[in-house]
C-alpha cells in the first residue's frame, strides 16, 4: 500500500510537473529573446536589466528544475527510487531557482523605491551596469546557499534558516519599500494638484520631460510590486506547509501531509509562468517589442526617450505658436491705420 501510494503521488507529480515545463519555458523562452533583440532599439534601463534577468531565472525553473523535477518523479513511479528528498540535486536546483527569484523581486522592489522617491540620484548613480553586478551576486549567492544542502548541515537547520532568509527579511523589505513608494506617491499628487491651482502656466520642455519619465516609473513600480503579489501568492502554501513540516515531526510521514507538500510544491512554480504575460501586458514598449518579433506590427525605431522628447517639443511648439498668433492679433486690434467697421 506504500509503495502503490508513493507511485501514484510520483506519477502524478511528475505529469504536473511536464506540464510546466512547457508553460514556463515557451513563453519565458520568448519574452527572454524579445527583451535581448530590443527591436525598438529602447534604451536598456535598469529595470529591464531586472526584467531579463528575471526572465532568464524563470527560464532556468521551467527548462532545468521542472525536467529534473519530472525525472525523478517518473523513476520514482515506474523504476525502484522513492520520492525525492532534500538534498537531491533537483531539489537543489529548484531552491537556486525559487531563492534567486525571491530575491530578485526583492532588489527590484529597493530599485523601484529609489527610482520613485530619489529620481536624481538614481538617474545619476544607479547604472545598468550596476544593476547586473548586483543580479549576478544574487544568484552566486542563492547557488552557494542551495548547495548547503550537500554538506552535513541539519535539514532542520537548514530549512529554519531559508525559511526566514528568503521569506521574513525579504517580506519585511518589500513591504517597507512599497508602503515608502504608496506614502510619497500620495504626498506628490497632493503638491502636484496645489502647484496646478497656484501656477496654472505651461510647463517647460524638460519638465514634461521629467514628468512623464516619473510616470514610467511609477508604472514600472506598479508592474514589480504585481510581480512581488504573485510571487508571495505562489509562496504561501509551500512555506506553510514547510513550516508545519519544521514544527510538526510526527506529519512527515502521513498520506495527506505528502499529497499536500506536492501540491504545493507544484503550485510554487506557476510565478515563474505568470511574470512574462504580466510584463508583457503591463509594459507597452515590451509589448510592442512582441507584436513586432511575432509579425503583428510594423517596425518603428523609437526610444522612450526620445518620444517624450519629440512630445514635449511639439507641445512647446504649440504654446509657442499660439503666443505669437495672440500677440498678432492684439497688434492688429491696436493698429492707428486698422480701418474700422
Amino acid at each position: 500500500m506504500e509503495r502503490n501510494f508513493e507511485e501514484q503521488l510520483c506519477l502524478g507529480g511528475g505529469i504536473a510537473h511536464l506540464i510546466l515545463l512547457f508553460m514556463i519555458s515557451l513563453p519565458n523562452g520568448f519574452v527572454l529573446f524579445v527583451l535581448l533583440k530590443n527591436p525598438l532599439r529602447c534604451p536598456r534601463k535598469s529595470f529591464t536589466v531586472f526584467l531579463t534577468f528575471i526572465c532568464a531565472i524563470d527560464l532556468f525553473v521551467g527548462l532545468v528544475v521542472s525536467s529534473g523535477e519530472a525525472l525523478m518523479r517518473f523513476l520514482c513511479a515506474f523504476g525502484d527510487r522513492g520520492p525525492p528528498q532534500e538534498g537531491d540535486v533537483p531539489r537543489v536546483l529548484s531552491y537556486i531557482g525559487i531563492n534567486s527569484s525571491i530575491l530578485l523581486v526583492t532588489a527590484l522592489s529597493i530599485d523601484r523605491f529609489i527610482a520613485v522617491v530619489f529620481p536624481h540620484t538614481y538617474r545619476q548613480k544607479w547604472k545598468p551596469k550596476t544593476v547586473v553586478i548586483v543580479n549576478l551576486c544574487i544568484v552566486i549567492f542563492s547557488s552557494i546557499f542551495a548547495s548547503i544542502q550537500l554538506s552535513d548541515i541539519s535539514l532542520h537547520l537548514y530549512l529554519t534558516i531559508d525559511l526566514h532568509l528568503h521569506t521574513t527579511v525579504p517580506l519585511c523589505m518589500t513591504s517597507t519599500a512599497y508602503l515608502g513608494i504608496f506614502f510619497f506617491l500620495k504626498k506628490q499628487s497632493r503638491i502636484v494638484r496645489q502647484n496646478q491651482v497656484t501656477v496654472p502656466m505651461g510647463s517647460s520642455i524638460n519638465e514634461r520631460r521629467q514628468e512623464g519619465e516619473g510616470k514610467m516609473e511609477r508604472k514600472f513600480a506598479t508592474t514589480s510590486f504585481l510581480i512581488l503579489l504573485f510571487l508571495i501568492l505562489s509562496l504561501i502554501p509551500y512555506f506553510t506547509i514547510t513550516t508545519v513540516k519544521i514544527h510538526c515531526e510526527s506529519c512527515s510521514g502521513k498520506h495527506w501531509f505528502l499529497a499536500l507538500k506536492e501540491s504545493c510544491f507544484a503550485f510554487l512554480f506557476l510565478n515563474s509562468f505568470i511574470n512574462p504575460f504580466l510584463a508583457s501586458f503591463r509594459i507597452s514598449d515590451l509589448k510592442r517589442s512582441c507584436a513586432i518579433v511575432l509579425g503583428l506590427q510594423r517596425q518603428v525605431i523609437e526610444t522612450t526617450s526620445s518620444h517624450f522628447l519629440s512630445s514635449a517639443t511639439r507641445c512647446e511648439m504649440r504654446d509657442t505658436a499660439n503666443q505669437a498668433t495672440g500677440c498678432c492679433l492684439e497688434n492688429v486690434k491696436n493698429d492707428p491705420l486698422r480701418p474700422t467697421s
